[in-house]
């Protein structure tokens, strides 16, 4: 059964699957993260409130790590290390830019005591993130993540500040990180693109683990 339901996937590498898992659990964790910020900036921290990020938190980064569990004996192909050695030095690169400008902008709200921005400080700085890997790796839904993020942090300078505008801002980035690991996810564990995997992932994928 399981070879069937893998018979329907696009021709993708060992080496992106493995990536893709990786990449549906850092938005896992890091989208939790910042969904917790905004219960904690609501006001209402019961453990009710918490218990519906709890939730999705689990459930999104069990799928990820089950994904990674089911890769983790691919072998990538010597075009998959090549790939990632070409941009390897890029990607330590934006990153870290992400955080030195996330850092020094911390550091400068801070100093003034503008606590309240920095939830849209860090909205726009990995807004940005995004896009050059979109063009870098030709993903174009990635555009509509840094998009999505940019605006919705522009979008909550609208509401007056206080405890809504934070909770908007925290949300913004963590619901669009979520929806953007479930969709990498569903794309890495369901046939519904019309694709085929190579016979290698389709062996470990059936085999009992």
């Amino acid at each position: 059964m399981a070879a069937s339901t893998m018979s329907g996937f696009h021709d993708i590498s060992a080496g992106q699957l493995k990536a893709r898992a990786r990449s549906g659990l850092i938005c896992a964790l890091f989208g939790s993260v910042w969904m917790y910020w905004a219960v904690v900036f609501s006001g209402h921290s019961t453990p009710a409130w918490f218990s519906t990020v709890t939730l999705p938190a689990i459930a999104l980064t069990a799928w990820a790590i089950f994904r990674i569990r089911a890769f983790r004996h691919l072998i990538s192909s010597p075009a998959d290390l090549k790939h990632w050695k070409a941009f390897r030095k890029f990607l330590w690169i934006d990153s870290a830019i992400e955080w030195g400008l996330a850092g020094v902008g911390t550091f400068l709200l801070s100093r003034f005591g503008r606590f309240d921005l920095i939830p849209q400080l860090f909205g726009v700085i990995i807004g940005l993130h995004f896009l050059p890997f979109a063009r870098l790796f030709r993903l174009s839904h990635y555009y509509w993540v840094g998009g999505v993020m940019i605006v919705g942090e522009a979008g909550s300078f609208l509401i007056p500040r206080g405890a809504t505008r934070n909770i908007v801002g925290c949300a913004a980035i963590g619901f669009t990180l979520w929806v953007t690991g479930v969709i990498i996810l569903r794309r890495i564990s369901s046939p519904s693109g019309g694709q085929t995997v190579p016979a290698q992932v389709e062996r470990i994928l059936t085999q009992p683990d």
